[in-house]
């Protein structure tokens, strides 16, 4: 099947991607919407911080973006597997893994990004629901209840858990081995963090819950919930395909309005991020403003080259 084209083709469905599409959409344009599976946030317990939307589980919250979009007629949604993106500006062709294909003026990539989790017992499968990595979207629902941090980093990892005391009086900074630095020590003094050195050996619980940290030797931790900052990649290498430029952290650069340094192809959500902006930074509703930029940006972009 060949298509006669579309203003834009959007590579991933989560809220960077199904805003983009729905900014396009309220704009008249023609968009296709390639929905790959489940997102980054998919085993959380809720989304937290996006306002009217506090406490809606991820799921829930595609399932009425991707409603919301029916609404508008010129956009369409697929569920496939974008196996390349060929061409340019202007002439875009998206190849799917089942041989079929459709044709673009623009591309939004709106993959999103997997973390690396350290390879400790019992954290991958908690991870979003008993182990977080963001006090803005989850500390709220544990505090006042202990609290430990994973280190990962070093000294990020010292700010992490002084700040997290300002949801808990009781947090724990297991370092793994990594060393603290004088200037470490003194500011877990000040916000009188415990500290555990030794190697971590597992994180326990019942289910999805967390109970407490065990280390190779000395006593368990109890905790209602571990915190760490996991590093990220690149969820799909289509952006690495297509030549975008990556950040040292591996995102994708974009400008102020999420255009990539390949004419004609933005980039939106975690994957994404200006080279002013700090890493690791991620959140939902950040990505669907960026989303909602870039739909502007490219609606405004084939209007200008309409007139030419």
């Amino acid at each position: 099947m060949r298509d006669a084209g579309y203003d834009a083709v959007i590579i991933g469905a989560g809220p960077a991607g199904l805003s983009a599409a729905l900014v396009l959409g309220r704009s008249r344009r023609s968009a296709l919407v390639i929905d790959g599976g489940a997102g980054r946030n998919s085993s959380a317990m809720g989304v937290h911080g996006l306002l009217a939307c506090d406490g809606m589980t991820p799921d829930a919250l595609r399932t009425v973006g991707r409603e919301q979009l029916r609404e508008y007629p010129t956009v369409h949604l697929r569920e496939a597997r974008v196996r390349a993106v060929g061409g340019e500006r202007g002439g875009f062709t998206v190849g799917f893994e089942d041989g079929d294909s459709v044709h673009a003026r623009r591309i939004v990539l709106a993959t999103g990004v997997i973390e690396d989790l350290p390879g400790i017992a019992g954290l991958a499968e908690r991870w979003g629901k008993s182990v977080l990595g963001c006090p803005y979207c989850h500390a709220w629902e544990v505090r006042d209840q202990p609290l430990a941090v994973l280190a990962t980093e070093g000294s990020q990892d010292v700010l992490f858990a002084a700040q997290l005391t300002g949801w808990s009086s009781e947090v724990t900074l297991c370092t793994n081995g990594i060393p603290l630095s004088g200037e470490d020590e003194a500011i877990l003094v000040k916000r009188a963090v415990r500290v555990r050195t030794e190697p971590v050996l597992a994180v326990e619980g019942p289910d999805d819950a967390v109970e407490r940290v065990t280390f190779r030797d000395g006593e368990p931790v109890a905790c209602a919930a571990v915190f760490l900052h996991a590093t990220t990649q690149q969820a799909d290498p289509l952006a690495r395909k297509l030549g975008c430029v990556l950040l040292e952290d591996g995102s994708v650069r974009i400008d102020d309005v999420g255009s990539t340094d390949v004419p004609g192809v933005y980039a939106v959500g975690d994957l994404a991020r200006r080279e002013s902006s700090p890493s690791g930074m991620t959140f939902v509703v950040t990505a669907a403003a960026m989303g909602f930029v870039a739909a502007t940006a490219v609606d405004h972009e084939l209007f200008m080259e309409e007139l030419e």
